[in-house]
């Protein structure tokens, strides 16, 4: 219906109708709804220190520091805020009457639409960046991301029909509703019937957001900013992306294989040497009142264990270079000794090592006579081909993959996949096959990987774990609360030491050399105050090996006194080095330790770590 100003829109407004009944309510009704809307999925997936209503009274209320954080931040994440974009066009509309005439109001309306559901939609993908993976969101970085892993992640998460249904009809009522509610705050009857307070108001509001333009600007793009602009968003991310596109195509150039030079070295002795990656294994364990207590308790009963069976150990904190996911880059730094921490420039590395290798952890190993083995159990595999790939990038002798295991018992969670204990010492036994010689075991966990559905019984023997009932531990829908699936962490978590202490203390050889790391913090159960560092354990018989750790910070047990990292991921390659070598090592002078790893930054293709 078109509606003209003047005559025909006097006609419209003396109909007894609602909207003319009540302008103003339907007016701040629909622009607070919308400009709610707008901030609701920062608050919706963001940890549990963040409230609904602004704290602004829990500053020893200092006046200034309350009008700044109406006006310009706040760390608590409500929707209590301001859209720039949102503010300017309801303005426009209101003190524009020009624009409520045929050809404009057209124009006008699907303008709205556009700005408000690309803001919308960049609320929802900023927000799940920010709180799943604590990372920047970037649109080079995150699209590679989502084109790569969305099919791969939705099929290990083994949604039901119905679920995907059910998002798919919320999606498309919320966004009838969100329509609805843009067609009322634009109709004529409200626009023309707004009361002088109505119209200050909103001025007021403008004003506010133009003065966040004016002195505040820089900080706009930030989700705490109490008057955000989606402009402002856009060219930020436009602007990394850009940055990391260049980052990305000068790491092409580089001339990787000078960067760890081993060469010279050789060995007095080869311990097996077993690298652990425990999905999801962070500090959180050590920072929150829900683990804390379990988890000492269990590091203290494993601790005697493993010292009553004759092993030492070593530990520290060591920064991940991820966040609640993204697995593939913490465990690339750890073994290539360079910082890994976004797709883009994982994916360059992938595609240059295919002819090539790059001089990564076990590349060295394999130069000091090791055989590389790589095992993974997800039950999803990959097509030969693109396991090759993986296979060309890695350098491994031998990937154990799913299907190698001939398992037939039962599945859990992730993949899904079948019980770590039974994947480590079927691989294990593969390997001790094979051949007699020395090797290096690199294992991924999966057991302890979210949503942390039941974990497996630890087994007297593990081989009655492939019973022939191929079944899959499903997830109890109902145990969503927050308090369940922090039990179900640590009840993983619990189950991961066990096995791993189980296998230690039982299967391995007297002179075996044991990695134990987390990949990150676990999602879902943790914050971003919760920082990045995730355990490292060293484990092995020979005392002075595991003590030789302690000068890196790293302290004599599995449990630490300090919560402070002491190491990076893309560090520990060169420090692992440099002590393995000082002990098992001959021929020269050991090598140095890089702690921030390869500086990509000023890289020459001279570099070397030797002496």
């Amino acid at each position: 219906m078109n509606i003209r100003v003047s005559a025909e829109s006097t006609q419209v407004l003396d109909q007894p109708n609602f909207y003319a009944a009540h302008p103003n309510i339907i007016f701040w009704f629909c622009f607070l709804f919308l400009n709610v809307m707008l901030f609701l999925p920062y608050y919706v997936l963001s940890d549990g220190s963040t409230t609904l209503f602004p704290t602004l009274f829990d500053t020893q209320q200092d006046p200034a520091l309350i009008i700044r954080q109406v006006l310009i931040w706040r760390n608590n994440l409500d929707v209590f805020r301001l859209n720039l974009e949102l503010v300017l066009l309801i303005f426009l509309w209101i003190f524009v009457p020009r624009l409520r005439t045929n050809t404009p109001r057209k124009v006008f309306f699907w303008l709205l639409i556009l700005t408000y559901f690309v803001t919308i939609a960049y609320a929802w993908y900023e927000s799940f960046t920010i709180f799943i993976y604590q990372t920047d969101v970037i649109f080079y970085a995150q699209f590679h991301l989502i084109v790569d892993g969305f099919a791969f992640l939705i099929e290990h998460l083994r949604l039901s029909p119905t679920f995907i249904a059910s998002v798919i009809l919320t999606i498309a009522v919320s966004i009838a509703l969100l329509v609805i509610v843009i067609k009322a705050v634009l109709r004529d009857e409200v626009a023309c019937s707004l009361s002088l307070w109505s119209k200050v108001s909103l001025m007021t509001l403008l004003i506010l957001s133009l003065y966040a333009v004016l002195f505040h600007g820089r900080i706009m793009d930030s989700p705490k900013s109490a008057i955000s602009s989606q402009i402002a968003k856009l060219q930020k991310n436009i602007g990394e992306s850009r940055r990391l596109v260049q980052e990305v195509k000068a790491m092409e150039d580089l001339d990787y294989p000078h960067l760890y030079n081993y060469d010279g070295y050789s060995l007095l002795a080869r311990p097996n040497i077993y690298l652990v990656f425990i999905e999801s294994y962070g500090s959180i364990l050590y920072k929150r009142e829900a683990f804390r207590d379990s988890y000492f308790s269990k590091l203290e009963e494993k601790q005697r264990i493993l010292q009553s069976n004759g092993w030492f150990t070593s530990s520290a904190l060591s920064e991940s270079t991820s966040w609640g996911g993204g697995s593939w880059m913490a465990y690339t730094s750890l073994l290539f000794g360079m910082r890994v921490d976004n797709h883009p420039q994982y994916l360059s590395l992938l595609d240059r090592f295919q002819e090539e290798a790059y001089p990564d952890f076990g590349f060295t190993l394999r130069s000091l006579g090791y055989r590389y083995i790589r095992a993974t159990s997800l039950a999803v595999e990959l097509d030969d081909e693109e396991w090759q790939r993986y296979v060309n990038f890695f350098g491994v002798d031998d990937w154990i993959r799913y299907r190698d295991f001939d398992y037939h018992g039962m599945h859990y969670g992730w993949g899904p996949s079948p019980p770590d204990q039974y994947i480590l010492s079927a691989a294990h036994e593969r390997i001790s096959k094979q051949s007699e010689d020395p090797f290096f075991l690199f294992l991924i966990t999966q057991n302890s990987h979210y949503p942390w559905r039941r974990v497996p019984e630890l087994a007297d023997d593990w081989n009655t774990l492939n019973d022939g009932h191929a079944v899959v531990a499903l997830f109890d829908e109902q145990s969503t609360p927050l308090s369940v699936k922090q039990d179900n962490y640590i009840e993983a978590i619990s189950y991961q030491l066990d096995f791993l202490v189980d296998f230690i203390s039982n299967q391995a050889a007297d002179d075996d050399i044991f990695i134990l790391v987390g990949d990150h913090q676990p999602g879902y159960v943790s914050r971003r105050s919760d920082g990045f560092d995730t355990p490292l354990h060293i484990i092995s018989r020979d005392r002075n090996f595991v003590e030789a750790f302690s000068a890196y910070g790293f302290e004599p047990e599995l449990k630490l006194n300090n919560t402070r990292p002491a190491i990076k991921h893309e560090g520990f390659y060169s420090l692992f080095m440099n002590v393995f070598l000082r002990y098992y090592g001959q021929g020269k002078t050991p090598p140095p330790y890089l702690p921030d790893g390869i500086d990509l930054s000023g890289l020459s293709s001279t570099i070397t770590v030797t002496d």
